[in-house]
């Protein structure tokens, strides 16, 4: 078995994959964080755990080249290929679970934006329906005025 050795691509494939999904974990952490700010209607901490939830997707992300190359080094014939296929698996089951939790997400902040637009529109509507019917108080001056005397 090489994959015992610290230094083998399988070590290394592995040790990433958990770095990974470690990552991945924290990331699902804040979907969770990122739903209640949402129904809370907290925009500036939301924006804060978005912004959190980016740098660690791109600490994620950055891992796959290396985790790709490790995997490509990997002889066929080393006994750890079932474990790290395991681990590879686990990634990409969580990585569709934040990808469908920010689907729903994204629905609800859209609903929540379209309710907002169609609250300033009716706003703007009762407005100027409002002032349609206001009579002008300000003194104009007489509306004719002979001037010829």
């Amino acid at each position: 078995m090489q994959g015992n050795n610290p230094s083998s691509p399988a070590a290394q494939a592995l040790d990433l994959l958990t770095q990974q999904h470690e990552l991945l974990e924290a990331v699902g952490r804040l979907c969770s964080a990122q739903s209640r700010l949402i129904d809370e209607d907290e925009s500036e901490d939301l924006l804060a755990v978005i912004e959190q939830r980016g740098l660690i997707l791109d600490q994620a992300t950055a891992l796959t080249n290396q985790i790709d190359r490790a995997v490509a080094a990997i002889p066929s014939s080393d006994t750890a290929l079932p474990q790290i296929n395991q681990r590879r698996t686990a990634v990409a089951e969580l990585a569709r679970a934040i990808a469908h939790s920010d689907a729903a997400d994204t629905k609800r902040m859209t609903a929540k934006r379209d309710e907002l637009a169609a609250a300033i529109a009716s706003m703007n509507t009762n407005r100027a329906a409002t002032g349609a019917y206001q009579v002008d108080r300000t003194p104009r001056g007489p509306g004719f005025q002979d001037t010829s005397a």
